[in-house]
């Protein structure tokens, strides 16, 4: 009676006592052993598969659902502010309320400032000259600075729409339109009239002669400019640093002076909005031909009036 052990690779099987019965049991575990792991192997992996599946869309889902309530928070945040839209959001945080923010994408990026002390490149340093004060002009909106804004949207910024100035009706601008410029513009040209003042005998020595003989009206005027630009640039108090470099002056007589000096880098990179889409726009939307429109502005009886006692005095259009 012949006795048979199976293969070492599937361990011990049912022993027959023939060769014919151990070979159709040998074949019927070998099949039956081979195909189970196979199946449950599969079976595994898709199982795993599957979840991993589930938890990235349960991932993406959750994603979606954190940037759809954002957005929500955001619009409903801009909607009570007064805005319609959801474009300068991050501006619009830190910034009092301007329909512009609604009209213009001012998208702030990345600019690097020329800090550069003897620097003579930019038109805006140079001696005057027609050339000159064309660019500046250009950049102060000068000839275009006015334009319009819905009352309300005045209102939502602080001011009192009773005592603001309407545009008239042959301005095509709407029953509710005020006469607004932009205050940047107004910045501008403020700085302007400080560099014509180091200038005085370009731009009005032929008007006044001496200094000493300038009407009062022209010093108030640039006494009101440096008080504008100081409280602009005290109420953003700009907190970007300024670091300090090892400079050495090639030429310049050694023997009084360390060889290097610490100099502050004043060429900073700073985040600066889009003032060329800005002007762009000021231009497209600014009263035309203004000189001539602006005489159609005719006070009306009954308008609230501002008491010219308390600072105010006449500033012609045609500045200085």
């Amino acid at each position: 009676m012949k006795w048979d052990i199976a293969s070492s690779k599937l361990g011990f099987l049912k022993l027959g006592r023939s060769e014919g019965k151990y070979e159709l049991l040998g074949k019927y575990a070998n099949a039956k052993n081979e195909s189970i792991p196979r199946s449950r192997q599969m079976s595994g992996f898709s199982t795993w598969a599957l979840s991993c599946l589930n938890v990235l869309l349960f991932l993406f889902s959750l994603l979606l659902l954190v940037v759809s309530w954002d957005n929500f928070h955001q619009q409903r945040e801009l909607h009570n502010e007064g805005y319609t839209t959801n474009i300068n959001y991050d501006l619009k945080r830190v910034s009092s309320f301007s329909p512009i923010f609604d009209e213009i994408d001012l998208h702030p990026r990345l600019q690097k400032f020329n800090g550069a002390v003897n620097d003579n490149s930019s038109i805006f340093r140079q001696d005057p000259s027609p050339e000159v004060d064309a660019a500046w002009d250009l950049i102060s909106a000068e000839g275009f600075e006015i334009t319009t804004a819905e009352a309300s949207s005045l209102a939502k910024a602080g001011q009192d729409p009773s005592v603001l100035v309407h545009a008239p009706a042959s301005w095509n601008r709407g029953d509710d339109a005020v006469v607004v410029q932009i205050d940047v513009f107004h910045q501008i040209h403020c700085l302007n009239e400080l560099r014509k003042e180091i200038h005085f005998d370009y731009y009005y020595k032929n008007r006044y002669g001496d200094r000493s003989k300038a009407p009062a009206e022209h010093m108030i005027h640039k006494k009101h400019c440096i008080h504008i630009l100081l409280q602009n640039l005290i109420c953003h108090a700009d907190v970007d640093l300024i670091p300090h470099n090892w400079v050495h002056y090639e030429g310049l007589n050694q023997s009084t002076r360390p060889w290097a000096e610490p100099l502050a880098d004043f060429n900073a990179v700073k985040k600066c909005r889009d003032f060329s889409g800005l002007l762009e726009w000021a231009r497209e939307t600014a009263i035309q031909d203004l000189p001539t429109r602006w005489k159609e502005l005719q006070y009306q009886k009954g308008r609230p009036v501002s008491d010219g006692s308390n600072g105010y005095f006449q500033i012609p259009h045609q500045h200085e």
